[in-house]
């Protein structure tokens, strides 16, 4: 069997190819790696049985390439893939996953999106405030904005609607906000220093790729979330953790705080998880829930990728029976594990 990985010497620390790599050689797998920008990489993966690439939402040569060149490798060549399709055409995209959430009847927060500006500025004149605005784009509460007034929305509108807004404007790009990151990766870095470390590479920042226009989408604001419930499901593998808001914030994405007490994780909350992905065919999907007033699980947003060190920390997962199985894993020898069973289905016909 030989599997293509896409992986590069510049890869940052938080890529899931690091493992996969490994994970796949340890099970006998011929490994070709390459970089998928290379202009002739169908050929090179020709003859492949299976190909992988994980992309970054803020990597733009990423983004634009990924779609593209993972369309052709999984209906072109006809080999599996990881993410496929399935998995993967409403990755960074929220509006994608609103008309998504429709289609499938999934618990979602209430969400509106508007393609008209007429139609959004009648809106934001009869909603109830606060009310949350999200660009289609972004992780880690970047593009994200609470909006307390109408005044405050019809600024944002006027916007979106005109000259629109780059991705990580709203709340990542201000002086503030990149103060903050930059005096933190330094606090970080000379922490490892002391401690004789190298110090780990950072995620890049959103790059400027691309203008946020002609669209609007909001979600209902939902207070008294100290935190939100975090599940990652793997095939047969649902992780769970809880992630606290940031300090006086009530977003918790990117907090980095979390806890993986299974006690804290709601079974519903596994039960819904667990029923989209195997009803979608999704090979790897985090999913985040807020509580609504009535204290019923709401689905905010999807991914196919996260992070991998918080998935590692769980103590275990629940299996779609909901049955708990001791132990940790890291994501990457899951999805392993599964991709190549895949393969293996698709050698069989």
């Amino acid at each position: 069997m030989k599997i293509a990985v896409h992986h590069t010497p510049d890869a940052h620390a938080y890529s899931l190819s690091r493992r996969w790599i490994p994970e796949l050689e340890k099970r006998g797998v011929d490994v070709l790696v390459l970089d998928f920008h290379v202009p002739d990489i169908i050929e090179k993966v020709r003859g492949c049985d299976g190909a992988m690439w994980h992309w970054f939402h803020n990597v733009r040569k990423d983004k634009l390439a990924a779609p593209r060149i993972l369309h052709a490798i999984e209906f072109g060549l006809r080999i599996p893939v990881l993410p496929n399709l399935s998995s993967r055409w409403h990755y960074d995209d929220k509006v994608a996953q609103y008309y998504l959430f429709q289609a499938i009847n999934a618990p979602n927060i209430p969400s509106w999106v508007f393609w008209n500006y007429e139609e959004a500025l009648d809106f934001v004149g009869q909603c109830a405030y606060p009310i949350i605005l999200k660009l289609a784009i972004g992780a880690g509460s970047a593009n994200v904005l609470k909006l307390d007034s109408q005044k405050q929305a019809e600024k944002t509108l006027r916007k979106l609607f005109g000259g629109g807004l780059q991705p990580g404007e709203l709340n990542w790009f201000s002086r503030r906000a990149r103060l903050r990151g930059e005096l933190s990766h330094l606090r970080a870095a000379c922490i490892q220093a002391v401690k004789g470390g190298v110090p780990q590479k950072r995620v890049p920042r959103p790059e400027r790729y691309s203008t946020e226009r002609s669209y609007a989408y909001f979600q209902q604001f939902l207070p008294g979330n100290p935190h939100d419930i975090r599940i990652t499901v793997i095939g047969n593998r649902a992780f769970g953790f809880i992630r606290h808001n940031r300090p006086g914030d009530f977003r918790a994405s990117g907090s980095g705080n979390w806890d993986v007490n299974p006690r804290n994780v709601p079974e519903e909350a596994v039960r819904i998880a667990h029923g989209i992905s195997g009803a979608n065919g999704f090979q790897s999907m985090a999913y985040d829930f807020l509580r609504s007033p009535d204290g019923k699980l709401l689905i905010s947003e999807i991914s196919y990728c996260y992070v991998n060190k918080a998935v590692y920390e769980c103590p275990g997962h629940w299996d779609a029976n909901l049955e708990w199985h001791e132990g940790q894993m890291w994501p990457e020898e899951a999805q392993v594990e599964d991709f190549i069973e895949a393969v293996n289905r698709e050698r069989r016909v």
